[in-house]
């Protein structure tokens, strides 16, 4: 069975460009995914308006008990469902495939026909697929940790796959790649993206980011770095921050030029990235006052907007 589009795509949208656009802007016009407790977007929204918890101390992937691997996880359901014919996966493959993968071709097709579009039309086109993620937990189950004979762990565990293997399902051309930059994997893939369509290097985009927790060890060496946290409450930006949880997500978005769009959630104004070395800690997110500035000021001469007109600003922080 194939994946089911979402709620918001039952009426389809109608190619308009709005008041103030050119038609030239990259603007998202689909998204999809899964997050814990929330099998779609607009059930994560919801849960998110609610203050919803969805942090459970259910682990229903392992059954061991160790003091310092946290009981607390953000877990997604369904990670073993996969309509391997529909996306004309091998049933070899498709048994040792990192779950990662299979998620995203679900939801790339979910996105792609959220922003009201057939992905049989993108047949030949320059689409390009960035998606971000920093660990394969899989990979260590199925390479390191199992003996499997037919080889297809090495296609199927592989992170360039992620990007690779939606590209090879849509039979388009662009450039089709992961990214690891940790925490900020998928901001990194949304920058890529709009300055591949910015500059004509492809005609749409597939941006997305993933994480499964799979592996205790994992979990085990984050709790002895001091990552995360023992109680399940991440506390940002607070003197009692001890870490933070870990949890599943996959997220996807869809990027067009507004003249090609039948939907527009919203416009990628812009999008610059900062790489810096921190000398207090080399996972610490704090850096020079001095150094935040220039970069700050760069980018919103870049913009020609003032921060006088930001109204909202999202922070990553890592809990402590």
């Amino acid at each position: 069975m194939a994946p089911s589009p979402q709620e918001s795509v039952v009426e389809q949208p109608q190619q308009t460009i709005p008041r103030g656009l050119t038609g030239e802007e990259c603007v998202i016009t689909g998204m999809s995914g899964l997050f814990p407790m929330s099998d779609s977007v607009l059930e994560f929204k919801e849960n998110l308006y609610n203050g919803v918890d969805m942090v459970t101390n259910e682990n229903i992937r392992w059954d061991i008990d160790h003091p310092e691997i946290p009981k607390h996880f953000g877990m997604i359901t369904g990670v073993d469902r996969f309509d391997a014919q529909f996306f004309k996966v091998h049933y070899k493959q498709a048994l040792i495939m990192d779950p990662m993968s299979r998620k995203l071709l679900e939801h790339a097709y979910t996105a792609i026909f959220d922003a009201g579009v057939n992905p049989l039309e993108l047949r030949g086109k320059k689409i390009g697929v960035f998606i971000g993620a920093a660990f394969s937990e899989s990979e260590k189950l199925v390479i390191y940790e199992s003996i499997q004979r037919n080889g297809f762990g090495i296609t199927g565990c592989n992170k360039a796959m992620y990007a690779n293997r939606i590209s090879y399902w849509l039979d388009s051309t662009g450039p089709s790649y992961a990214l690891d930059v940790a925490c900020s994997s998928s901001m990194a893939c949304l920058e890529h993206a709009y300055k591949s369509i910015s500059s004509g290097l492809c005609e749409a985009a597939i941006v997305g980011g993933c994480n499964l927790c799979m592996h205790p060890n994992v979990a085990l060496n984050m709790r002895k770095y001091g990552f995360l946290c023992l109680d399940g409450k991440t506390k940002c930006f607070d003197k009692h921050g001890d870490g933070s949880v870990r949890a599943d997500a996959i997220s996807i978005l869809f990027l067009q030029k507004a003249k090609d769009a039948k939907r527009i959630y919203s416009e990628v104004y812009h999008a610059k990235s900062s790489y810096c070395k921190n000398m207090q800690g080399q996972f610490l997110p704090m850096r020079q006052p001095q150094e935040v500035q220039e970069f700050l000021e760069d980018f919103y001469k870049e913009t020609d907007v003032s921060p006088r007109d930001v109204e909202y600003i999202e922070a990553n922080a890592s809990g402590k």
